[in-house]
């Protein structure tokens, strides 16, 4: 929910973020402040009393016009104002993601529940406070401070900033209390008339029944379920086209592709991606399926099957190869224990990474499976936790483009195959790699699926469940999914939460994994180069747009109608056996063996002029700050949580296992 209001907050400078230390990858560790994560709990204190406080003071001296406004102690005593709210405003949504952490691992437990509520609804309310605030200061003589640390895009819009109003406010908080009583509906189901008496799933779990019973009280508890959560996706969609329609925009759909996710690719782009995908990914997805056995699938599943921290002694060497940094990142994870990947009977079904900004760190969240998707799901979430772990902007700044920051999980799920032969075996390793690709693949075509399904949802607000219904299970066969005979509607997209949290994001799943490919295939013609461009991309999730930072970097435009047939084209040499050459737009240069004896000494001395003349990633990305012009329209902020946001940044498709054993 949060994010989902920011965006309305406030529109920020894309390029033209914070000018100092907001974009690098290489990240000084006295940046992160090393608490494990027992000792963050049970919540991160925060002071709402000093906030208002010092908000207040802040637009006080800013509204003055005295002659010492711009004396220095007064300078001073601005500038410590302006610390002081970026801190509590820090600890504010690091209280509310650790509490949404325990929301999710209680299992939305009323007492967790209600905390989050509360922490949903204050950060609303002070979000808009301090804009509001500092809308005063882009004002006032002291402006230059926040051009310093937010950028002059930002500065421009909070001067022109609007607040929350009182109607918006109201159905904000209407939506929050919606996607928690879908949770509700999801996990513990509703009351349904069956069998001569009342039943929930609760009831029929401890109850003693016959076969008949059992499977007619189970099948009017699912339809009882599907029902529910179909009328609550009905008010979601009023609502949310009441609030598109407050901000101008005929439709939701159009406005969260503009204002929501700031997507520099539009609506009718996604559309001509839905076709390709049905026409070229499809077809190999199939191939995949058919040729994977049942019977490899149930052996790579008990070979992979293993608790949390095996999982992680998997994943270590890989990041401990791939780069130093990484390296480094991965052991702060496992030393202060940022992560709750185990099995727990109460654990909300969901995967997610989220910022803890007061500490510079961040946390990995997941709720396992017990197969071979667990390994894959915390390389994904790792991905995001490299990422999140080196963002050094404060909350109120922090900024991201989700499927850039796909590209950085998906890619990883990618390489990371190549290590699964010593897992696993090289039977077993090419089984894993085949089922990863099979998911990156399924990212794609469920992406371009729930997109269609969604826009036309948002875009048609008047249908009803059973009309959505219709619509979906005509979509899914688009898309290869098959019914039995006599089966005219389905009902199981409300099982799938992005629904109802996160509306129209599912096609940035589709976007990354597209690109995400693209990256693997320069892995395995030149793994040193590929390294290089995820760690620029990781950079740029932080600055650029999804188009422009896969231009930056070399990577193919997918919307280019040619670039689609070409990734399935070497995919299917690659499953072929035959050897694939990388033809993004990269200059990729190897030399050969012979090469390397003759120019060792030349390229030595090559590497530190070049070296010394190329400037660091940090400075590239910062310059590409400083020399953009134009600002970035309504943005989302990157450390929130899933919940308070709607649309999550860094969660995992919640999705079973591809095949189900």
């Amino acid at each position: 929910m949060l994010k989902k209001t920011l965006s309305l907050l406030l529109a920020l400078a894309l390029l033209s973020g914070p000018a100092a230390g907001a974009v690098k990858w290489e990240f000084p560790a006295s940046a992160h402040t090393a608490v494990h994560y027992d000792d963050m709990l049970p919540v991160t204190g925060f002071d709402e009393t000093d906030l208002l406080a010092a908000l207040k003071e802040l637009e006080g001296v800013c509204s003055r016009h005295s002659r010492d406004r711009d004396a220095k102690e007064t300078r001073r005593r601005v500038q410590a104002l302006y610390d002081r709210i970026l801190e509590e405003m820090d600890l504010l949504a690091t209280k509310a993601n650790l509490s949404s952490i325990q929301y999710d691992a209680a299992g939305g437990a009323p007492e967790a529940a209600a905390l989050y509520r509360e922490l949903s609804a204050q950060q609303t309310r002070l979000y808009d406070r301090c804009y509001r605030a500092l809308s005063a200061m882009a004002a006032s003589p002291y402006r230059d401070i926040l051009d310093e640390d937010a950028g002059e895009g930002t500065v421009r819009s909070l001067l022109g900033y609007q607040g929350l109003t009182e109607e918006e406010a109201a159905l904000y908080e209407e939506e929050d209390q919606l996607i928690q009583d879908y949770d509700q509906i999801i996990e513990k189901g509703v009351p349904v008339q069956a069998a001569g008496s009342v039943w929930t799933a609760e009831a029929l779990e401890g109850a003693e029944v016959d076969a008949e019973t059992y499977a007619a009280v189970s099948e009017a508890l699912a339809d009882g379920r599907y029902r529910a959560a179909g009328e609550l996706y009905l008010q979601l969609v009023r609502l949310r086209t009441e609030l598109a329609q407050l901000a101008g925009y005929d439709d939701y759909a159009g406005y969260a592709y503009e204002s929501f996710y700031t997507r520099d690719y539009s609506l009718e782009d996604a559309a001509e991606l839905h076709e390709l995908a049905k026409r070229y990914i499809l077809p190999l997805q199939l191939r995949l399926l058919e040729e994977t056995s049942e019977q490899e699938l149930r052996a790579l599943s008990v070979r992979s099957r293993m608790d949390g921290e095996a999982v992680l002694d998997a994943i270590q060497p890989f990041a401990e190869n791939f780069d130093r940094e990484m390296k480094e990142t991965f052991s702060c994870l496992r030393d202060l224990h940022l992560y709750d990947i185990e099995y727990g009977a109460d654990k909300l079904p969901t995967g997610y990474t989220v910022a803890l900004p007061a500490y510079g760190s961040a946390f990995i969240f997941n709720s396992p499976y017990g197969d071979y998707q667990d390994l894959s799901d915390t390389v994904h979430e790792f991905g995001h936790f490299f990422e999140t772990f080196h963002c050094t902007q404060h909350d109120l700044w922090s900024t991201f483009n989700i499927d850039v920051g796909e590209i950085d999980s998906q890619a990883l799920e990618l390489m990371f195959t190549e290590q699964a032969g010593e897992l696993f075996g090289e039977q077993y390793g090419e089984v894993y790699r085949d089922v990863i690709l099979y998911n990156i693949l399924d990212s794609v075509l469920d992406g371009c699926l729930y997109d269609e399904f969604q826009t036309a949802a948002y875009q048609t607000p008047e249908m009803t469940v059973e009309e959505l219904n219709v619509l979906f299970k005509e979509l899914s066969e688009d898309y290869g999914y098959s019914y039995g005979p006599g089966v005219e509607e389905d009902p199981t997209w409300v099982e799938n939460a992005h629904n109802f949290q996160s509306p129209l994001y599912f096609i940035s799943y589709a976007t990354s994994a597209l690109s995400a490919l693209d990256l693997w295939f320069l892995y395995l013609e030149n793994p040193r180069e590929a390294r290089e461009v995820y760690l620029e991309l990781s950079a740029l999730s932080l600055s650029l747009p999804y188009m422009a930072a896969a231009e930056e970097v070399g990577l193919r435009d997918i919307f280019d109608g040619e670039t689609v047939p070409a990734l399935a084209e070497a995919l299917e040499d690659h499953l072929d056996g035959k050897a694939v050459s990388w033809v993004g737009k990269r200059d990729v240069r190897v030399p050969g063996s012979s090469w390397l004896l003759c120019v060792f000494g030349l390229a030595a001395l090559a590497l530190v002029l070049r070296l010394r003349a190329r400037p660091s990633r940090k400075e590239r990305a910062e310059a590409r700050r400083r020399e953009a012009l134009e600002p970035w329209s309504l943005r989302q902020n990157q450390n929130a949580s899933r919940r308070e946001t709607g649309p999550d940044p860094w969660s995992v498709q919640d999705r079973k296992p591809p095949w189900e054993l």
